[in-house]
């Protein structure tokens, strides 16, 4: 498979499309209030196409023959833990409320657009993984892959949103991160909204992941035929 072939049968542009339109959404808004409110959402695209750009990396060495574990492991590991990043961007609607000069309508669209650049990001990523599992190892597997990931991202997302870890605390603070996910495990409980939100966001990712993987099963279909 060549360079541009994995580009697009991977989404990139598609990606690039929503981002510019996200991004220019917001270049207008911020003109339009002239206040930097929503400015943020820049960053946390910019995270949430990291996990992206990794898994784009390791379908093109799969494609070149160089889907080796030695290679793709780190690949793997980097990706697992910035996943959460791209549909954590659907939890930035907390900040939605009315705000001078521009209508609430707006932001709302603002906000939905860079939400789903980050969700299709994220599951264009997950795909790569799966389909790459499934050669190897069989589509039960492949799927519990999926079903396991999903759980870890809607982890990641509580982490994120609600005790306020950064992706790269994994390396700057491994052990206060160790420490507090063992408290986690220990008196869950104790975390009022550990579980649900956890739950919440593993359906939706599942969810999402199997609509997303029948559509695009059935567009290849019509395509061979």
């Amino acid at each position: 498979m060549s360079f541009w072939s994995v580009l697009r049968r991977h989404g990139v542009f598609p990606v690039l499309l929503s981002t510019a339109a996200a991004v220019g959404l917001l270049a207008l808004r911020l003109d339009w209030s002239e206040r930097a409110s929503y400015a943020f959402l820049t960053w946390n695209l910019f995270l949430a196409g990291v996990p992206y750009a990794l898994s784009l990396c390791a379908r093109l060495l799969m494609a070149r023959g160089l889907g080796h574990g030695w290679l793709l492991t780190p690949l793997a590991l980097g990706w697992l833990a910035l996943f959460p990043n791209a549909p954590y961007l659907l939890t930035d609607f907390i900040h939605l409320r009315q705000r001078p000069v521009v209508p609430l309508w707006f932001d709302a669209a603002l906000l939905a657009l860079f939400a789903a650049t980050g969700w299709l990001m994220g599951l264009l990523s997950l795909e790569v993984w799966k389909e790459w599992l499934e050669r190897r190892w069989g589509r039960a597997r492949a799927w519990a892959f999926v079903a396991v990931t999903s759980v870890l991202c809607g982890y990641g997302i509580y982490l994120g949103r609600v005790e306020r870890w950064n992706s790269w605390d994994v390396l700057s603070e491994p052990g206060r991160l160790l420490s507090a996910m063992a408290a986690h495990l220990r008196e869950p409980d104790a975390f009022p909204h550990l579980t649900r939100l956890t739950v919440v966001f593993a359906a939706l990712v599942l969810l999402s992941y199997a609509v997303f993987e029948a559509v695009a099963t059935r567009l290849r279909c019509r395509r061979a035929a």
